[in-house]
């Protein structure tokens, strides 16, 4: 009788003791993570900032596209009409 009061006991300590920490741990838990997140990104936003500025003053960067060689194959065929036939 005393081990099914003990066991009873217990498992109505680790509700409360889990209705506590969802309560007030988790909250705290999940406060810490997204500023530790926003930390972050906000360092990488400063750092791409700070590298964007390290040109010297009046340098231009002009970035040109790549040309494609285009081969031309005059041999490679030939064209053709097709017409629809009606199969009836």
């Amino acid at each position: 009788m005393e081990f099914i009061l003990s066991a009873i006991l217990i498992f109505i300590l680790l509700g409360y003791a889990f209705r506590l920490f969802l309560r007030y741990g988790l909250p705290w838990l999940m406060g810490r993570y997204v500023k530790k997140q926003q930390e972050k990104f906000y360092q990488g936003f400063n750092q791409s900032r700070e590298n964007a500025y390290q040109k010297k003053e009046g340098e231009v960067k002009i970035k040109q596209p790549r040309k494609k060689s285009k081969k031309d194959d005059g041999d490679f065929g030939e064209y053709v009409d097709f017409e629809d036939i009606d199969n009836k």
